[in-house]
């Protein structure tokens, strides 16, 4: 493994493992290893989630836009595809916040009701194109 590959494939690991934090609070209950993180984890998304049950999947520790954002992040990193310059990065970066600010907006102005699942799509997707953009852009360096 080159020394270059290395930090990549550690950033990599790390986006992963976050990806999948939501769902450690409900498996260290079967998984007692997990009990002594998930107690942390869990004070971290009651401080940055609102985690309203009407905004909830039903599974993961956090509301389905911040799930979305987690499970997104991880998978970008994971997958990294498209690998496109940076140009494109940029604009696919912009109009996925574009489309989550929308979101967030229309459900603030009650244009809409509450729906987990276009939360859950808009974090995928902004969290998977924010994952797929950092690794593409350390692999370029490398």
């Amino acid at each position: 493994m080159k020394a270059a590959f290395a930090p990549l494939v550690l950033l990599r690991a790390l986006l992963v493992a976050i990806g999948l934090t939501p769902f450690v609070p409900a498996l260290a209950a079967h998984f007692a290893p997990l009990r002594a993180v998930a107690g942390a984890l869990d004070a971290w998304f009651a401080f940055q989630c609102e985690r309203d049950p009407a905004r909830m999947l039903g599974f993961g520790s956090v509301c389905a836009r911040c799930l979305g954002l987690y499970v997104g992040l991880g998978l970008g990193a994971l997958v990294a595809r498209p690998r496109w310059g940076w140009p494109r990065l940029e604009l696919a970066l912009g109009a996925a916040v574009v489309l989550l600010l929308a979101d967030v907006a229309s459900e603030a102005l009650d244009l809409r009701g509450p729906s987990a699942s276009l939360r859950l799509v808009t974090g995928l997707l902004f969290g998977y194109v924010a994952g797929a953009t950092v690794v593409v852009r350390l692999r370029s360096r490398t």
